[in-house]
């Protein structure tokens, strides 16, 4: 069935907007097949399929600008975007001789751009040329993903993280009714038994406790901000293989 429903999405999609919805999805799933809700000749069925690709592409959207909204909150935190943070010579992730020959690299990629070669020169109004010269530099990875494979792979796994983490807070709402449900539907519930005999009452309960466990400690701000400047690291990168 996946295949099926990936062969509906172009790679980007599928991989940065679909897989987020799909993994919150997942525990939901589950929790349907352990009902008995779906069937194999069900889940085959092309009218359900299509009901499931109407919904991942909904959501996918709704997770895409839940995502985009998150990810402008970290720039208003970082107090500008990782590219440019790492092009400057105040942040010492890149080394300063490496950053140099980027800056130097990048001035001869793109003419008009006068990228200061040293901290001295470095001037607040600096940050509109970093940002001229990642624009150009984004363009040309993108239209060179054979020659970028890095720079396309940590794109899409950068995007999958801040989507998955725009939609944590539906996705919660969404596991603590469904474990709430199963609390309520439980007769003479009893929390000794959710470790001594979980089969076969407690085990809704403890997929939907996992999955929220997962999502409080897994995708976190912390975690999108790593990979967003992951990301800004292999494509300044590229910066080495311009000339």
């Amino acid at each position: 069935m996946l295949e099926n429903i990936k062969s509906h999405f172009d790679d980007f999609t599928f991989h940065a907007k679909v897989m987020p919805v799909l993994v919150l999805f997942l525990p939901v799933l589950v929790l349907g097949v352990y009902n008995g809700i779906l069937l194999d000749k069900v889940v085959e069925n092309l009218v359900l399929l299509s009901i499931v690709i109407i919904f991942l592409t909904f959501t996918s959207k709704v997770g895409r600008e839940l995502g985009k909204t998150a990810e402008e909150k970290m720039y208003t935190d970082l107090g500008q975007k990782p590219t440019t943070i790492l092009l400057r010579y105040s942040d010492d992730t890149i080394d300063v001789v490496t950053k140099t020959r980027y800056h130097k690299a990048l001035n001869e990629f793109v003419p008009e751009l006068k990228l200061p070669l040293n901290k001295k020169d470095e001037k607040k109004s600096t940050d509109s040329m970093y940002a001229s010269a990642i624009n150009s530099l984004r363009i040309y990875a993108n239209s060179n993903r054979d020659k970028e494979p890095r720079v396309y792979q940590e794109l899409k796994e950068y995007n999958f993280w801040r989507n998955l983490y725009g939609v944590k807070s539906l996705a919660l709402v969404v596991y603590i009714c469904l474990g709430i449900r199963e609390i309520v539907l439980v007769e003479e519930f009893n929390i000794k038994h959710i470790f001594s005999t979980p089969y076969p009452h407690y085990i809704a309960l403890i997929i939907m406790s996992v999955s929220i466990i997962f999502l409080c400690c897994f995708v976190n701000k912390k975690t999108v901000k790593r990979k967003a400047f992951d990301y800004a690291k292999a494509l300044i990168e590229v910066s080495e293989g311009l000339g």
